[in-house]
């Protein structure tokens, strides 16, 4: 009798990149999506374990972690492939408490790979390693507060020394890392009204490509939000689409569609959390539901796994 799990359907480990310029919310956004899709079935891939040098090795020769000549993006590309076709591989880990890198270790792809970093497609042949790639962008003032809060309240840096590394880090942010904006299936824009407003007036705004907008077109999220989440179709070849979510959301309406999407594993208070402007923890429902849209495409858009090969019949031999 035929075990009922070979009539399943299987799927191939699926890559999702959340890619974006140093505070950009990345880890933020990051624990929200593996948290909805459950820690058992994600692997994390982190990028900065591709640095070539150590940070002393960066520093002496003055480049920046945002230049690609300091990350080994061919073997990148290459361990991305086989994490794809569901292969492990063996990395050294980068330490990012004294910029060294520690022993080697083993990723295992599970059904969901999460690759977070700066640099994650910035060619074409990279992205064509991952089946979503999503860009955090917010805007340079706000880039510029988070990376502030984020460095002097958590990392123990000096007000000084992380405007320092903003200076120096300006000119690579707008030659190489804003670029891979252009290639991503998914952009998440934050804008301020004005410099002095708090974070939970920050506007955000989902800019949805290819596969991705259509994804979300089809999926009825038009309408059940009412006035606070507006999808506005864009002009232009790649039949894209732009969801503005008002600050004026309410996390009711947001927990209703998370538990709806994911109801082994989505409870209102654990998701939207954030660093506030004090360093303590808050909540933001915009960006509960940017973590819940990003989990669902995750969801569907994977890739079913080519079928094993049919053993053929021997012939018959007629004498």
């Amino acid at each position: 009798m035929s075990d009922a799990l070979d009539d399943a359907p299987r799927h191939l480990p699926f890559v999702l990149g959340v890619i974006g310029d140093s505070g950009s919310g990345k880890s933020t956004v990051s624990r929200g999506v593996r948290e909805l899709i459950g820690p058992g079935r994600v692997s994390t891939l982190d990028l900065d374990d591709y640095h070539r040098y150590t940070r002393a090795e960066r520093q002496e020769l003055q480049l920046t972690a945002l230049n690609p000549m300091v990350h080994n993006l061919s073997l990148m590309q290459e361990h991305l492939q086989l994490l794809r076709r569901g292969r492990p591989v063996r990395n050294r880990k980068y330490d990012h408490t004294d910029g060294t890198f520690g022993p080697m270790a083993t990723l295992e792809p599970e059904e969901v790979v999460l690759v977070r970093g700066l640099l994650g497609f910035p060619t074409e042949e990279l992205r064509s390693c991952y089946d979503l790639t999503v860009f955090l962008y917010p805007e340079p003032d706000l880039l510029f507060r988070w990376k502030l809060r984020r460095d002097t309240k958590s990392r123990g840096y000096s007000e000084a020394e992380v405007l320092k590394n903003i200076a120096r880090h300006l000119l690579d942010s707008k030659l190489y890392v804003l670029p891979q904006a252009d290639r991503a299936d998914l952009v998440v824009r934050y804008e301020a009204p004005d410099w002095e407003a708090p974070d939970t007036e920050v506007r955000t705004s989902l800019i949805l490509r290819r596969a991705a907008a259509d994804a979300v077109r089809n999926d009825g999220i038009h309408g059940r939000f009412g006035e606070h989440v507006r999808l506005e179709e864009q002009e232009g070849d790649d039949g894209g689409l732009v969801i503005r979510v008002e600050n004026t959301l309410p996390a009711e309406l947001v927990d209703a569609w998370g538990a709806e999407r994911f109801p082994d594993t989505y409870e209102g208070a654990r998701f939207g959390l954030y660093q506030d402007e004090e360093g303590g923890e808050g909540h933001l429902a915009p960006l509960a539901f940017t973590q819940i849209l990003i989990a669902d495409l995750t969801q569907k858009l994977r890739r079913p796994a080519a079928p094993a090969p049919q053993a053929q019949p021997e012939p018959v031999r007629v004498d």
